[in-house]
């Protein structure tokens, strides 16, 4: 396993509004940093490969909140760097152990970069899980000047969520929204149970001009809202039989995969 990056070289950011920042995991996720006035809030806490709460703090010094927005690892392995972490009861079960060490060789070996931060060690590596907060959708956090409402939109996993700060017309969405959005995998809800679930934003839609995902080229932020109408009207032709999906392979799993433009969905035919 080659390991010979220095620590600051892992994590990039970008600061998108003033008091938001995104912060690129090495090409593997996207995490989010939104400062108010009194408090910060952390959207996802990423594999955690490098010393990610030096970076926060630099970025913002004021008392943290942390919040996954799902249970996936890329999403939550960080959490161990932090003293409580934010989740949908929902997806609960996917963070509530630590990994074993073959979970985490796996891991290395398949998901990551091959060069890692000098100063990690793979037998710390998100080896506690914090204290673990349930939260609910409606749920608001007010960070002084910024609030942020918890919107659950069930599909990439059953506990799924999005963050919206509708003063400053951002939607936060995970994995929620993607290009694509992976709904083939074991935990992941029905098509048609996700297509009716996103109306919840399509009924927001006057309240944020762009989204923030998980997932994305950093210059690219932050993404206009129509992205998730495109979403949806494809969702749609899928499940009128108007389209079908062409076969794709992931490392999660196989599904059929179908492109709109700017978005796209991966799913099971079998699971509509």
């Amino acid at each position: 396993m080659p390991v010979h990056m220095k620590a600051s070289e892992w994590y990039k950011t970008r600061q998108i509004t003033s008091g938001t920042w995104a912060i690129d995991d090495h090409g593997c996720d996207i995490m989010y940093l939104i400062s108010g006035g009194k408090k910060c809030l952390l959207v996802d806490t990423g594999w955690g490969i490098s010393d990610l709460p030096k970076l926060i703090y630099s970025l913002s010094p004021l008392p943290l909140i942390v919040v996954n927005s799902h249970g996936h690892p890329d999403h939550s392995y960080g959490n161990s760097l932090f003293k409580g972490v934010y989740i949908h009861e929902a997806d609960r079960s996917f963070i509530s152990k630590p990994p074993d060490a073959d979970a985490r060789r796996r891991i290395i070996r398949n998901a990551l970069p091959q060069s890692l931060p000098d100063n990690f060690h793979m037998d710390r590596w998100a080896s506690t899980v914090p204290p673990l907060i349930p939260i609910e959708d409606g749920h608001v956090f007010d960070l002084g000047e910024r609030r942020l409402q918890i919107m659950s939109i069930p599909g990439h996993t059953p506990g799924s969520v999005c963050l919206l700060d509708s003063v400053n017309r951002l939607l936060f969405t995970g994995d929620t929204i993607q290009n694509p959005t992976w709904l083939h995998l074991e935990e992941s809800l029905p098509l048609s149970q996700f297509h009716e679930n996103l109306k919840r934003l399509r009924s927001r839609m006057d309240d944020f001009d762009y989204f923030l995902p998980g997932h994305s080229d950093l210059q690219a932020l932050p993404l206009p809202k129509e992205n998730i109408n495109e979403l949806m009207n494809g969702i749609e032709r899928i499940l009128e039989g108007k389209i079908v999906g062409r076969e794709e392979k992931t490392f999660a799993g196989d599904g059929l995969r179908c492109d709109f433009g700017s978005t796209g969905i991966v799913y099971k035919p079998n699971h509509l």
